[in-house]
């Protein structure tokens, strides 16, 4: 914003400048001689820069939801509160998980007792198996005899195999009663601070329907600046370029930092509101978002903070400059005029960065001499000046 408001006043001396000399040359001397409004070739830095407007966001900004259905019995923290990891956040109504865990747990002993008859029951019928077949060798015993021992044994196998799935399945369900009562307890999954709280408590959250937030934890001691950098300045900058920031809330204070990177999808898509072409108007304006991580130990930028950044995407330092307005162009070549004892002389040059309001030339020109700015003769100057003293009048 400060080199167009200098752009500005440098145009506006040029012309009093130019205004002053043509009525010189009309009143005091006469003739409508040419004047021309020069500027001496100097050397000085130069630097191209882009400016992009910013939000605030936090680095990790994590929100912390119910797993579970109940009544929020008591919540443990407010907004802006500082909590460490596992520290409690929350707590819901637990009667129906801690029933769930109980009604497990009393199953799983009921199938310990019974996996534990049908072992011994399982030891009795193998003994008499084996001891029939002992008999049925020594013809001691009938073919069947040994055949309804068999069908004992197996039957006892059988049995001791379905309690001990019945088992199984029990404690793959106390073990899920016990997660879920373990749900309602909601504790902080990393050090932060709490940005939002959107219940309160005796509010009942219903953990089927969607997954219901309870506390928004950010760790604010890096922060995330999104930049909107438009369509027509985004091929000029890469990541690593250097960045200055400052927030309206303050200013004075500006800070300098490195653009971290570049999305590679317009703002649309990245927010998600982006589904195809149609979505973006031909008259809008196409940004992306180039993004700066940056440190916040003092606590000073805050979640939706807007920033105003400058990216500085070349530089080139003690070089011969001209004023951007001096530089014009033909046939895609460009060129000066420079001011001589007989008028003006006509240079082609080669430029090389700009930072609007001055342009580097690398050859076509020397340190000390003047390039033509403007040139108008003494009755243009003196009628401009004429209208302009008429537009005062009737303002």
């Amino acid at each position: 914003m400060k080199p167009i408001k200098n752009k500005k006043k440098f145009v506006i001396v040029l012309i009093l400048a130019a205004a002053a000399v043509g009525i010189y040359f009309k009143y005091f001397r006469g003739g409508d001689e040419i004047t021309y409004i020069t500027q001496q070739v100097k050397r000085r830095n130069v630097q191209k820069v882009v400016n992009a407007t910013g939000e605030v966001h936090a680095v990790d900004l994590v929100t912390v939801g119910a797993q579970t259905t109940g009544q929020i019995e008591k919540l443990y923290v407010k907004v802006g509160q500082v909590v460490k990891k596992g520290d409690m956040i929350a707590e819901i109504d637990s009667t129906t998980q801690q029933n769930d865990v109980d009604i497990n747990k009393t199953r799983l002993k009921s199938y310990e007792a019974q996996l534990k008859a049908a072992k011994t029951s399982l030891k009795i019928a193998e003994r008499q198996y084996q001891r029939m077949q002992k008999l049925q060798k020594q013809n001691a015993a009938s073919i069947e005899d040994l055949e309804n021992a068999e069908d004992a044994y197996e039957t006892a196998l059988s049995q001791v195999t379905e309690v001990e799935a019945s088992l199984r399945e029990t404690e793959i369900s106390l073990s899920t009663a016990e997660t879920n009562l373990g749900y309602t307890k909601i504790t902080a999954p990393l050090d932060g601070t709490i940005v939002s709280v959107p219940v309160k408590e005796g509010q009942t959250v219903n953990s089927a329907m969607d997954t219901p937030t309870i506390v928004q934890i950010a760790d604010l001691s890096r922060m995330e600046i999104f930049m909107e950098i438009s369509e027509g300045d985004v091929s000029h900058v890469a990541a690593g370029d250097k960045v200055t920031y400052y927030t309206l809330a303050d200013m004075d204070d500006i800070r300098e930092t490195t653009l971290k990177s570049i999305d590679p999808g317009l703002t649309l898509l990245t927010d998600g509101q982006y589904t195809d072409t149609e979505v973006v108007d031909s008259s809008e304006a196409i940004y992306y978002y180039g993004r700066l991580e940056v440190p916040n130990e003092d606590g000073k930028l805050r979640i939706g903070m807007t920033t105003q950044n400058v990216i500085y995407v070349d530089s080139a330092e003690n070089v011969l400059t001209v004023p951007a307005i001096a530089v014009k162009e033909n046939n895609g070549e460009k060129y000066v005029e420079i001011r001589t004892p007989a008028g003006a002389e006509t240079r082609k040059v080669v430029t090389g960065v700009s930072d609007d309001l001055n342009v580097e030339i690398k050859s076509g020109i020397k340190e000390g001499e003047e390039v033509v700015l403007a040139r108008m003769s003494s009755s243009e100057i003196s009628d401009k000046a004429a209208n302009a003293r008429g537009a005062r009048r009737f303002r």
